[in-house]
């Protein structure tokens, strides 16, 4: 029986999961956000949201950035 699991194709598929979720979940923590959001990896098609809110969220790790000055410009 496990000699029949390891050499399916899901078995890969389970090791790929657990490849992706554990990194996933450290970056997660580690950026300020809720690790849970590593186990929508499991899902197919759910690691592109999270990708997104990585992309795209404020991480509360980081300072707040300061607003650019601009400098004047001479008029000639």
């Amino acid at each position: 029986m496990l000699q029949d699991f390891i050499e399916s194709p899901l078995f890969g598929l389970v090791l790929f999961n657990v490849a992706i979720v554990w990194p996933l979940w450290r970056i997660l923590r580690r950026a300020g956000l809720t690790p849970w959001w590593a186990l929508l990896a499991l899902v197919p098609f759910g690691l592109v949201p999270v990708i997104g809110v990585l992309a795209h969220s404020r991480w509360p790790v980081l300072p707040v950035r300061q607003p650019r000055r601009t400098k004047a410009r001479r008029t000639a």
